[in-house]
């Protein structure tokens, strides 16, 4: 979710809880796998990261059979139905900004290649508990406008089955099935249709999937100086304790939030109790969203007054969620458990936000940020 991931990674410690592929934990360990050599035809796809020679990609296992708790835009696909296809298994799940930002990429390849032989599978395997939702997942497919096969994998087990570590990750098989490629996070979208195409064998001269002219990523210099994704839940952050606790205001200090009021600290997620309740954050990014719900009595939509450096939200940061009232003050209406861009302004720069809830029930789960 943190600005955009890196071109190249190495896996987390096996100790650890599965988490999304950024930019702060890739530039760290991309030092690591520079050394890495593609072995044609010997080594796992998954092994290592660096940069391939399309023409000679390694062989890896068979992929595992998709054996999903649901499906959306198709009927449960099984190694039948996949056989003699070529098949990008895309591990995604929609409240992740990193893999929204795939999305463009992968409906183009959709549309061009399917005629081909390419099949384009997505497995929403979810962080998040609301992301098991099979409604949230069906509306937030129909928004992003994926009309891909996507199978459910609420229970983690197609996940496990190709030992997968990442939001977003991308595995693509040949036509016997076998791992040919795996690209976790954002990035590398031409060498990946480069793959697709050899894989299908489309002349080198046929047209190429349309360019969906998304932003180019920043350089790693710029990228490596944002705030991190930041959880907020108990299980992995530290800006609330367990239960219910009244904050007082404090220092507010770079990259870590802070909380004034009553909040509820949960595994997941922090709620907000008393009406003065506010979360605060010094960051340093172009751009910031928040996971958030409503759990507020019958799902009654949480209206969240947003301030940035004390004042309402410029016009030249304001995003899609952005409303404004007849006061001029600024707000995002959170009624959709989801992903919430609260601001993106024209250059990466440091910023104070304070969201306010105007009625307790606000549930925030995690900020991530943009160049």
């Amino acid at each position: 979710m943190i600005s955009e991931a890196d071109e190249t990674a190495a896996p987390p410690p096996a100790t650890g809880p599965p988490r999304r592929l950024y930019l702060w934990a890739a530039l760290v360990l991309v030092v690591l796998s520079l050394g890495a050599i593609w072995i044609a035809a010997q080594a796992d796809p998954s092994d290592t990261f660096a940069t391939v020679d399309v023409e000679n990609l390694p062989v890896g296992r068979p992929a595992p059979e998709v054996r999903a708790k649901g499906w959306l835009n198709s009927p449960a696909l099984s190694a039948g139905d996949l056989a003699g296809k070529v098949v990008v298994y895309d591990f995604w799940t929609y409240s992740c900004v990193n893999c929204v930002r795939t999305l463009p990429y992968l409906r183009a390849w959709h549309e061009r290649y399917r005629g081909d032989g390419l099949v384009l599978l997505g497995v929403h395997s979810p962080e998040f508990d609301f992301e098991k939702d099979r409604r949230n997942v069906e509306q937030a497919t129909a928004r992003l406008e994926v009309t891909w096969p996507v199978a459910l994998d609420d229970d983690m087990v197609v996940w496990d089955a190709f030992s997968n570590r990442y939001w977003p990750a991308k595995w693509i098989t040949d036509r016997q099935g076998r791992i040919r490629y795996f690209h976790p996070g954002e990035g590398n979208y031409v060498e990946t249709e480069n793959v697709i195409r050899t894989l299908l064998g489309v002349d080198t001269s046929s047209p190429r999937a349309l360019d969906p002219k998304e932003p180019k990523r920043a350089p790693d210099e710029v990228l490596q100086n944002l705030t991190q994704e930041t959880y907020l839940g108990t299980e992995r952050g530290s800006v609330a304790e367990a239960g219910q606790h009244a904050y007082q205001p404090g220092e507010l200090r770079t990259h870590q939030p802070g909380l004034t009021g009553t909040w509820q600290g949960e595994p997941q997620r922090i709620r907000s109790v008393s009406p003065d309740a506010s979360l605060s954050l010094r960051y340093q990014a172009r751009e910031i969203n928040l996971v958030m719900a409503t759990g507020a009595p019958g799902g009654v939509p949480v209206d969240v007054t947003v301030e940035l450096d004390g004042k309402p939200l410029p016009e030249g940061f304001r995003t899609g969620d952005t409303r404004v009232d007849d006061q001029g003050a600024t707000y995002v209406r959170v009624q959709a458990s989801d992903l919430y861009r609260l601001a993106f302004g024209p250059r990466i720069d440091q910023h104070t936000l304070r969201l306010t809830p105007r009625t307790p029930g606000l549930e925030a789960f995690a900020f991530t940020f943009g160049a």
